[in-house]
């Protein structure tokens, strides 16, 4: 049976920062972008689909932050800074990225109401403040957003709007969350795996964002896909999963390659490559994510790599064993030399799920 196509979104946790060192107290707190959508959305993170004109997934953050939440004459860009979280259901995925804005209070880049046909407005908010937004109610009556009932009044003007803001889904208070945790904990590096440029040879672990070379064809040669007017990509996953002995410290790679993302999860690809090592694993976690847009502008490859750390390789032994340079791939090598320099800079396997995050 053929792959079956999947709608693929992006969303970004943006983060205030400053172009000067002198902040105030308040600015000392940890701000984050929070747009309000059109009727009868609410308040949520900046982000949407991601279209075949986006060259990565990244892009698509950065394109749907500008339009949904900056002002037309902003010049500065938001810059996409870590993957938070990789989330796999039928039919779709998404990426949640984390992103830092840059912003001074004298000329505010941030969109105003009435706002266009993207958004009405965006706010830097503090986490304080998005805990005294209220969850959406499933059922919103029309009335209740606009003033007497006037169709052509603005939502903004509405008391309900006003005075008792609405977030449209769970997504602000989960990740800006887990922003605010990393920094209460006092942690230099945020949750997540840090992006990096592909090019970037220096750079081992952290999530790799491409699209082929080869991959500038005009939009008519380009074989795109749509259900329902919205733009679908071909998925297939693998997975590349570094075992390590600590006692004997040796190595062993096993790989697993699935052609259509809805077939199984990248979070399932793992746990079952995993699963054969559990009853001698102490420690897993994730060194890198690929993902390589291929040049029809449809297909797209998403390859994680995995480790696990056993304490014995006893019970394996139809698993091949060898040291760090006796390792075939050099990928493979610079991963496993990057284990054992206890650097760090993995994220949990957690940032894998195969259901959209939901709020702890």
């Amino acid at each position: 049976m053929s792959p079956l196509p999947s709608n693929a979104f992006s969303l970004a946790a943006i983060v205030r920062s400053y172009k000067t060192q002198k902040q105030s107290q308040e600015q000392k707190k940890q701000q984050y972008v929070l747009v309000h959508e059109r009727f009868p959305r609410g308040w949520w993170l900046p982000g949407g689909g991601i279209e075949h004109k986006d060259s990565t997934p990244v892009d698509a953050a950065v394109r749907e932050t500008i339009e949904e939440a900056a002002l037309p004459q902003c010049g500065d860009l938001p810059v996409m800074t870590h993957l938070l979280s990789l989330e796999q259901t039928q039919g779709r995925i998404r990426f949640i990225f984390r992103g830092e804005w840059c912003d001074d209070d004298e000329q505010s880049i941030l969109k105003c109401p009435p706002g266009d046909d993207d958004s009405i407005e965006a706010k830097w908010i503090t986490w304080e403040e998005i805990n005294n937004f209220k969850r959406r109610r499933k059922h919103i009556p029309r009335e209740q957003w606009l003033d007497d009932g006037n169709d052509n009044a603005h939502p903004l003007s509405s008391t309900t709007s006003v005075n008792h803001p609405w977030l449209r889904a769970h997504e602000p208070l989960t990740f800006f969350g887990m922003l605010e945790n990393s920094l209460q904990q006092n942690e230099s590096i945020p949750a997540g795996l840090k992006l990096c440029q592909v090019e970037d040879k220096d750079e081992v672990v952290g999530a790799f964002f491409s699209r082929s070379k080869e991959s500038c064809q005009s939009a008519s040669e380009v074989q795109t896909l749509t259900i329902q007017g919205r733009a679908t990509f071909l998925i297939h996953l693998k997975c590349r999963l570094l075992v390590y002995d600590s006692e004997n410290q040796l190595f062993a790679t096993m790989s697993s390659f699935v052609d259509d993302q809805n077939e199984k999860t990248l979070r399932q690809l793992t746990d079952e490559m995993i699963s054969q090592f559990a009853s001698l694993t102490f420690e897993t976690g994730l060194q890198r994510v690929e993902y390589t847009a291929h040049e029809n502008g449809r297909d797209a490859t998403l390859t994680v790599f995995p480790y696990a750390i056993t304490s014995s390789n006893q019970d394996f032994n139809d698993v091949k064993w060898v040291s760090k340079d006796e390792l075939a791939d050099s990928l493979d090598q610079r991963l496993a030399a990057h284990l054992l320099s206890g650097q760090g800079n993995f994220a949990d396997l957690n940032i894998l799920r195969d259901t959209e995050c939901a709020m702890q």
